[in-house]
């Protein structure tokens, strides 16, 4: 069995004792039962991890006895995945297995034909199903959600880093952008380095003809994820599964 795992933002090498803020001390009192002396585990979501005791255990207030850090490296490649929100609990698959797999942000995207609407309540949603799946499936990484852009402010994001030659190369992900399609081309070659990628993923209902004309003005190369046509978060996690190690 893993060791229970606690999301802890402020979490710093100094620290060597912390109290947990009240739903994750509910969560480890009420419903993981922990008790005093078990080990678990903390990360801040940029890549430090620390182990302890809980010294305490209280319904609202729980306290951890650090002995031990980890500062992991970032991966090598950064894959963003730039998507239409999906529809209902589609949402919640896509951003649980896109945490799992390691991606390092996830834009929501609205375009033509999209159907459902993207707002705060939405973003924080997001977030905490994000948090979870880092603590089910330990990683250090909690992934970035973006503020909602279109598809205009995407591509402008785009030309203003290629535009801005004192951007630095680890932060320039939205220049490798591809976007899937059913009738691109196997993009072997991204699979064979290390360069940040972000692939842009349509709603369900496809991208219209003059989102297709802006994507072509821009030269972004399609992507071919599976011989048949994937719902929205079919085709973010498979892109994701492909590029994401």
């Amino acid at each position: 069995m893993s060791i229970p795992s606690f999301y802890y933002p402020s979490l710093t090498l100094q620290d060597s004792v912390v109290s947990l803020d009240a739903k994750e001390a509910s969560h480890a009192a009420k419903s993981r039962r922990l008790r005093v002396g078990q080990q678990v585990r903390l990360f801040n979501g940029l890549g430090l991890v620390a182990m302890g005791a809980l010294s305490l255990v209280e319904r609202r207030n729980v306290m951890i006895e650090l002995d031990s850090f980890e500062q992991l490296e970032a991966p090598a490649r950064r894959v963003s995945i730039a998507v239409a929100t999906p529809k209902g609990d589609r949402q919640k698959v896509m951003i649980d297995i896109l945490t799992q797999l390691g991606v390092f942000e996830i834009i929501p995207v609205r375009c033509q034909y999209s159907e459902t609407k993207f707002n705060h309540n939405t973003a924080d949603k997001w977030v905490r199903v994000s948090i979870e799946a880092c603590k089910q499936s330990q990683n250090p990484w909690l992934p970035r959600i973006a503020s909602e852009r279109d598809l205009d402010q995407l591509l402008g994001s785009l030309e203003e880093g290629c535009d801005n030659s004192n951007h630095s190369q680890r932060n320039q992900s939205q220049r490798n952008l591809v976007v899937a399609n059913a009738d691109g081309e196997c993009l072997l070659n991204l699979t064979q380095d290390n360069s940040d990628v972000t692939v842009l993923i349509g709603p369900e209902g496809g991208f219209s003809e003059q989102e297709f004309v802006k994507l072509r003005q821009f030269s972004v190369p399609s992507m071919r994820i599976g011989p048949y046509i994937l719902r929205t978060e079919a085709a973010a996690i498979s892109a994701a599964s492909m590029l994401v190690g």
